[in-house]
């Protein structure tokens, strides 16, 4: 068994998570906790002993069954505390000759175990032990049990948690278990659904009716319940011993059960081998089974995400396709200040003057008499531009926002239980939010069209200053309007009049629409098509700012496809009974 291998599927497989809240959720946690108990348990300890090392035999079953009694018989010896009090067995106790213990390495056997070496067997009972995960270690010079490690197991149907815990790690170790029951227990559920754990797995099996069973409760179990195992097991009956037990009774009972657990000419490395194999065999359906999951909870996020996509583009869409409808009032600011950069001397700043003055005092007529300020009818188109903007911006987003929340109820399959908490604690913004959202999105909004208008402006005087005669004759032009105007407004009326107010503008929208045509149809929708582009692409990083990342945020991401084909391929080789 390769070390990078086990190395890698273990970082996989505690990487691997699957989503919560599912109605599968509870049995797939306990199936990836059982895939990580093998692992760690057993195959990765397996992979350190020699092959002639000792088969690990767990003496197993329900309360008050008299395992510990089983223990002493087998050792001879009293090793394990017996008590009348149900629970007794607290820490596990592990009764190994010393030539074994260099491959029980600490820290490999059971890991995460404390060991404690073990001096009076009453001390496996004791509540300090139960506190912590602990064994007690025992080591001896007991020859007839030299070839097997025995560990006497704590209830497997205790009501203390930590109990049940370390009894299924014992069963994850395991190379054999002797299963001890009773007529009044022999046929719970839990003590069937343990054996069945015991097949699973490839234990040897031995089964023992403790406490005098009669002939006809050893027929049913050997008629009902063995064959339900579908697994090669032997079945022994030991007497009720009333009081005080003799762990060294030379009663034919005892002679037979030490020669059926402790292995008298068996080969007890293929006892080894069938364990490590059924383990390896269990760990691969538990990963094909996970990986079955993950695959199926991977596209349904993928879809989820996608359809979020999905909808805020749509979203951007149909806000790209409003802007396409507005007035491209920043064009004619490009235009404007190009016309700037090419002003003329004198005649454009008595034109300026002009209109200046005379606005300066129509604007505080306006205040004398109405008591406000005019707004000029390009402000006023502007303002009506930049509220209907809002309006829109308010409008997609509260549509996005409910699309989006529905979205996850409407796309999950299996994950269906799991979206509620998903969307817990995104609730729909207060009006104040989503207008503080809103004037947030049109200030950046305003800062980009500033800069477009800057970089067009720098782009068509640098074109304009690349082709002198371009820039001469729109110069010309401009002056041709200016000063024709000026002496046809002077022929006309003898001097100054209300004409002149009229020439700046004129020759400066003459000159712009000249502009405008040199370029073209396409030249122009080029450049709104661009522009639009990116107020779009400004509304769409609102979009995920707002709902999307929020809500993305609360989807799991389910396990890496690179990962969770590793896995797949390592439970392909396990499911043979091969390494990873």
């Amino acid at each position: 068994m390769g070390r990078g291998g086990l190395e890698l599927l273990r970082e996989d497989l505690e990487a691997l998570s699957l989503v919560e809240g599912t109605d599968e959720a509870e049995a797939l946690a306990e199936t990836l906790a059982r895939a990580r108990r093998i692992l760690e348990v057993k195959l990765r300890f397996e992979e350190e002993r020699p092959a002639d090392a000792a088969p690990l035999v767990v003496i197993a079953g329900g309360t008050n069954v008299g395992k510990s009694t089983v223990f002493n018989w087998l050792v001879g010896a009293p090793v394990a505390s017996s008590s009348p009090l149900a629970r007794h067995t607290k820490a596990p106790t592990v009764y190994v000759h010393h030539a074994e213990l260099p491959h029980l390495r600490n820290g490999a056997f059971l890991p995460g175990y404390s060991r404690v070496l073990l001096e009076d067997p009453s001390e496996a009972a004791s509540e300090a032990a139960s506190q912590r995960a602990a064994y007690f270690l025992l080591g001896h010079e007991v020859d007839a049990v030299r070839r097997t490690v025995l560990v006497d197991s704590p209830d497997i149907d205790s009501t203390h948690e930590r109990n049940r815990a370390v009894a299924e790690d014992l069963l994850t170790l395991a190379d054999a278990v002797v299963f001890v029951a009773t007529p009044e227990k022999y046929n719970d559920q839990l003590c069937i659904d343990y054996l069945r754990a015991v097949v699973r797995l490839g234990k040897r099996l031995t089964c023992v009716l403790n406490k005098g069973a009669d002939e006809e409760v050893a027929r049913d179990f050997r008629e009902r319940v063995l064959p339900s195992l579908e697994h090669e097991a032997r079945l022994l009956r030991l007497p009720y011993v009333a009081e005080g037990p003799d762990p060294a009774t030379p009663a034919d009972y005892r002679t037979e059960l030490r020669a059926a657990v402790l292995g008298a000419g068996e080969d007890l490395a293929e006892v080894r081998r069938r364990a490590i194999r059924g383990a390896r065999i269990a760990l691969g359906h538990d990963l094909e089974r996970l990986c079955a999951r993950s695959r199926e909870e991977l596209s349904e996020l993928d879809r989820i995400r996608a359809e979020l996509e999905h909808a805020l583009d749509a979203r951007r869409d149909e806000y790209a396709r409003f802007l396409v409808g507005l007035e491209f009032y920043e064009l004619d600011q490009v235009f404007e200040r190009v016309m700037d950069y090419f002003k003329i001397p004198v005649i454009d700043h008595v034109y300026d003057g002009l209109r200046g003055a005379v606005g300066a005092i129509g604007s505080g007529l306006s205040r004398l008499v109405g008591g406000r300020a005019t707004v000029d009818a390009r402000t006023a188109k502007l303002q009506a531009r930049a509220e209907e903007d809002r309006q829109k911006v308010k409008e997609l987003l509260e549509a996005a926002r409910a699309e989006c929340l529905e979205l996850p109820r409407q796309q999950a399959g299996t994950l269906h239980a799991a979206v509620p908490r998903w969307l817990e604690g995104l609730a729909v913004p207060s009006v104040d939010e989503l207008n503080a959202l809103v004037e947030r999105y049109q200030e950046r909004a305003r800062a980009e069209s500033e800069a477009w208008i800057e970089r067009e402006t720098r782009r068509h005087v640098e074109l304009l200053e690349n082709h002198p005669y371009a820039r001469n004759a729109l110069r010309a032009l401009k002056g041709t309007f200016q000063v024709g105007f000026g002496l046809l407004s002077a022929y006309l009326t003898g001097g100054l009049g209300p004409w002149d107010l009229l020439i700046g503008g004129a020759t400066e929208r003459a000159t712009k629409l000249m502009l405008d045509k040199a370029g073209g149809y396409v030249h122009y929708q080029s450049l709104k098509a661009e522009f639009t582009a990116a107020q779009a692409r400004l509304f769409r990083e609102l979009l995920a700012e707002a709902i999307g990342t929020p809500l993305a945020a609360r989807i799991p991401r389910g396990v890496a496809p690179e990962r969770l084909e590793r896995l797949a391929r390592a439970a392909r080789s396990l499911e043979r009974g091969e390494a990873p």
